[in-house]
């Protein structure tokens, strides 16, 4: 069940601002093993952005805590009051989480599938299946 959320000129923000002076804050991040953290400050600036409902960069958010991800995992963010009862709350990371790894999975994930890596020569890269001849 998604949470509505007004949309302006610029699109909509996960968490409006009068959502984020709340304490605690209304999100957490599940991590991939299952546990539960509060949320870096960068973290709390990315879901506080409006974005365009089109836009592939807005934050995945997940609608229930079991939701897995396109890769199948169960990380992501969630809402607080979706968070089962029995799962703790760990701190905020001091560092910023690195997201890096997010485009290494999609890179796996496209070479698993038989796509290869293309440097399009604009300084942008694509994927493109081989040819099978």
């Amino acid at each position: 069940m998604a949470l509505p959320r007004k949309e302006g000129p610029e699109g909509y923000a996960v968490v409006e601002e009068s959502e984020a002076k709340a304490d605690p804050y209304p999100y957490v991040y599940v991590n991939e093993d299952g546990s539960a953290r509060e949320l870096h400050g960068n973290e709390r600036q990315y879901l506080e952005t409006r974005f365009s409902p089109m836009d592939g960069a807005r934050p995945y958010v997940k609608d229930n805590y079991a939701q897995r991800n396109g890769w199948g995992e169960i990380e992501g963010f969630l809402h607080r009051s979706q968070l089962p009862r029995d799962i703790e709350t760990g701190p905020a990371p001091n560092e910023r989480p690195n997201k890096a790894v997010a485009w290494e999975k999609i890179i796996q994930a496209a070479r698993d599938r038989g796509f290869e890596l293309v440097n399009t020569g604009d300084g942008s890269i694509g994927f493109r299946r081989p040819d099978k001849t």
